[in-house]
């Protein structure tokens, strides 16, 4: 396992970009080797995993054996809108594919398909991975240890 990453900005955003994939809990129900490989926008003030109902039908989720974990409401650029959250695990990877991380819990929002929309990342990864940008905010670096954050920085 790969135990840090590089990533660039998430095409029609400002924000970095991560490789994840997805799942549905398998202490919950869910097929463990069923996943989706995604990309999630490092949205430092975003608490809550975004997943959207295209993943969750690649999935095979059922909304009536799968537990919910109630509904939550969100502020939006758009005002405020009320979501379905589940548990999900995550797991991020790296450009290539590599696994950076275990598999992990996370919280996430169900959220409706929407063109130019972002998944945006959970606070689980924070407590995963340690995350660093150098001078400019040309890339984004995690790793699990912080050592291989400070291999990763440029040196001045």
């Amino acid at each position: 396992m790969a135990q840090s990453a590089s990533y660039g900005y998430l095409a029609g955003t400002s924000m970095h970009e991560l490789f994840a994939q997805f799942r549905l809990d398998p202490q919950l129900g869910g097929n463990p080797n069923n996943v989706v490989r995604v990309r999630i926008a490092n949205d430092s003030g975003s608490d809550i995993q975004t997943i959207f109902t295209s993943d969750l039908n690649n999935l095979n989720f059922n909304p009536n054996t799968y537990p919910h974990m109630g509904a939550v409401r969100i502020r939006t650029a758009s005002g405020l809108v009320y979501r379905s959250r589940i548990r999900i695990q995550i797991q991020i990877l790296n450009a290539n594919g590599g696994e950076v991380t275990a598999w992990f819990p996370e919280l996430a929002v169900i959220t409706p398909d929407q063109v130019g929309l972002s998944r945006l990342s959970g606070m689980a990864m924070r407590h995963e991975l340690y995350f660093a940008t150098p001078r400019g905010n040309a890339s984004l670096h995690v790793a699990v240890k912080k050592n291989g954050i400070v291999t990763q920085l440029p040196a001045l």
